[in-house]
């Protein structure tokens, strides 16, 4: 048998040394820049009105959360020290919860299909090639942590020394959480653990805002702010006595630096959990490369068609793009049997359809604590409006069904429906929900009739915009900062916003009952009696 029959072997020592990432991405780097056609200052230019409308907003922004602390320091109700009390049991499950969530979505480590089937599949080492990925994830969970807290308890009118504390304290947690995300992105049992922990966190969240919807309005103080701590504890407001002199509340400890004791016991919770962050990054920095290449890619998808579907302005894109990927992670499911015939048959399928995915149905009841946190906030006014916009979050998942049924001309035929009659066929299962939700939601609402058109605004809101047909392109280009633009993307983030907007209206503008009931009544028959639009 001659040599060329030989079955081919390889020696590392024919191809040289296996490169270093470090090496590899410096000569990436240079490569890019070889081929660039555009200098620095030219991208500068056209990214100049971008940066200045940021820089506009941050400080506009700012200025309207300075003044909005200054408004709430001089309150002294009842109701502001309960909200300060309870606010951090609330609002840190759920920031925790959505920050697992969001980010076992993405990866939180992903890559692109070139870099994970040209670099990953290689000897390099796949640790110090995702490190990158992995540093902007910790990054941007920190920025966006940090400004979340300082947002928040600046709003509550703390003093500055304190926004700051919990800042930093919320920053530090949501990097832990981070940390851990990365942890469990390596196997498919540890995603799973973490997504159930999510669930149990955003329960927690729960809990407490309904604890605070339902304390009655005065304490046996009268109407003086108990107040607390961050974490619970005695109060760290100051009054002002008869004489303009700030005085301490129920037991606080002024030491020598001039911090009370809550202030200095949260400086050193403060510490032990950058402490713990800090540490947690540096070990799972050091685990990146246990991280599966199919994971990996899958999140470099997902940003991909997230960032198609925002440049599109089609929210609906972006729940699509999420659910394709749950479903391609998951692989296969269970079939059933259908029952029924006609309508029944494709009632019972989409009731089948949404129990596949039960997640979304804890989450959608999990979204009750909006309303009851605003309730208990005292904010009755803004109690409809959350409602509805939370319910709207919770329902529209759900609808994933029709969308496909209303952008797909071919399955319409299949099924042998009429596009308008499949629409209230098919958000028969939806609607349901929607009124179970807002029953659930009646005891924040406080009222039937609001109730009702809460419900009414939510299931008419995300019907339409399930149902819009896709964005137009046609028609002249509108010029922008950020280049032409098709004038029919602007109204494509409205669509199901305006209706929830038009049903809603009776209420915001404290209308009488009657008319609370009649015009989300119309809204809803007019928006089911008419055929929607297809591509």
């Amino acid at each position: 048998m001659s040599a060329a029959d030989e079955p081919v072997r390889f020696d590392p020592s024919d191809f040289g040394a296996i490169p270093s990432s470090r090496a590899l991405r410096s000569w990436m780097r240079r490569t890019r820049r070889q081929h660039a056609d555009r200098s620095f200052w030219e991208i500068f230019e056209d990214a100049y009105l971008v940066l200045f409308t940021l820089a506009m907003v941050g400080a506009t922004g700012g200025n309207v959360v300075r003044h909005l602390n200054s408004n709430a320091a001089t309150c002294t109700s009842w109701t502001c020290g309960q909200l300060t009390s309870w606010l951090p049991w609330i609002v840190i499950p759920l920031l925790l919860a959505t920050t697992i969530r969001v980010l076992l979505a993405v990866g939180p480590v992903s890559a692109s299909r070139a870099t994970g089937f040209w670099l990953l599949a290689t000897p390099v080492n796949r640790a110090s090639l995702l490190r990158p990925a992995y540093r902007l994830v910790i990054a941007s969970v920190t920025v966006i942590g940090v400004v979340t807290g300082a947002v928040i308890w600046a709003l509550l009118g703390e003093p500055w020394f304190d926004v700051i504390e919990a800042a930093v304290l919320i920053g530090a947690v949501l990097v832990c959480a981070a940390a851990a995300t990365v942890w469990a992105q390596q196997t498919t049992r540890r995603s799973r653990w973490a997504l159930r922990v999510s669930d149990v966190l955003l329960l927690a969240a729960v809990i407490p805002a309904v604890i605070l919807a339902f304390r009655p309005g005065e304490d046996r103080f009268g109407n003086q702010v108990l107040g607390s701590t961050f974490i619970g504890l005695d109060a760290r407001h100051e009054l002002v006595d008869t004489y303009g002199y700030p005085t301490l509340q129920f037991g606080e400890v002024r030491d020598a630096g001039g911090l009370t004791s809550g202030q200095l016991y949260l400086l050193v919770l403060c510490a032990a959990a950058v402490v713990v962050g800090a540490a947690l990054t540096f070990v799972a920095s050091r685990t990146l490369d246990r991280l599966g290449r199919v994971s990996v890619i899958a999140g470099g998808e997902l940003l991909a068609g997230l960032a198609g579907a925002a440049s599109s302005l089609d929210i609906s894109m972006l729940g699509d793009v999420i659910a394709g990927r749950h479903w391609r992670l998951k692989g296969r499911v269970r079939s059933r049997r259908g029952r029924g015939a006609d309508g029944a048959a494709i009632v019972h399928r989409e009731f089948r359809r949404i129990l596949r995915w039960p997640r979304r149905i804890a989450v959608a009841f999990g979204l009750l604590v909006v309303p009851y946190a605003v309730h208990g906030a005292g904010f009755h006014v803004l109690v409809p409006i959350a409602a509805a916009i939370a319910g709207f979050i919770a329902v529209r998942p759900m609808l994933d069904g029709l969308r496909t049924a209303c952008r797909s001309t071919g399955l319409v035929r299949a099924l042998g429906w009429d596009l308008r009659e499949l629409r209230v066929v098919m958000a028969v299962v939806p609607g349901l929900f929607t009124i179970v939700w807002a029953a659930c939601a009646f005891p924040a609402i406080g009222s039937a009739a609001s109730s009702f058109a809460v419900a009414a605004a939510v299931i008419s809101g995300t019907v339409r915009h399930a149902s819009a047909r896709p964005p137009s392109y046609a028609g002249p280009l509108v010029t922008s900062p950020m280049g032409a633009i098709p004038p029919g993307l602007f109204s494509q983030p409205a669509r199901g916003f305006d209706l929830l907007v038009l049903c809603l209206a009776p209420v915001l503008f404290n209308l009488s009952s009657l008319w609370v009931v009649v015009i989300p009544s119309v809204v809803l028959m007019l928006m089911f009696a008419v055929r929607p639009k297809t591509a």
